[in-house]
């Protein structure tokens, strides 16, 4: 499983070519979002909603709703017991130089076997396996 980060799904979003054409090699059914990055999304939208100016408010929730559409389009793995696990002592190694979000994420890599596709690989370098990291956006397909 491809589990993709937050900054992926923007690309997505914006129709990046590169990542397209790496979509054309690997079925659906293989990539998915991490629940954390759909709490992280789905917070940063409804902050904004909850936030906006009476003139703002409309389009603030036109675009949550644009963003609850999107997600639903996806698998998503949600971070369980196992990786809970895992991450404990990822927290340990990495608790000054790592955010919390990125840790969660590589634990569920981790447990599941599953690969990050991120564009910020430096966040995930010193966590994960080379073979468990792949940038879709400046990476050509192989």
């Amino acid at each position: 499983m491809y589990l993709w980060d937050a900054n992926i799904l923007r690309y997505f979003g914006q129709g990046h070519a590169t990542l397209r054409a790496h979509l054309l090699r690997v079925p659906w059914r293989e990539i998915a979002l991490p629940s954390v990055v759909v709490a992280e999304v789905l917070w940063g939208r409804c902050d904004f909603a909850l936030k906006a100016s009476p003139a703002q408010a409309p389009h603030a929730h036109e675009r949550l709703q644009e963003t609850m559409h999107m997600l639903s389009q996806f698998q998503i793995v949600v971070f369980d017991q196992a990786c809970a696990e895992v991450m404990n002592p990822l927290r340990q190694r990495h608790r000054r130089r790592k955010r919390y979000a990125d840790l969660m994420i590589a634990a569920m890599a981790i447990a599941g076997r599953h690969v990050v596709v991120t564009r910020n690989t430096a966040d995930f370098i010193d966590v994960l396996s080379s073979d468990q990291i792949a940038n879709w956006i400046d990476d050509s397909p192989g």
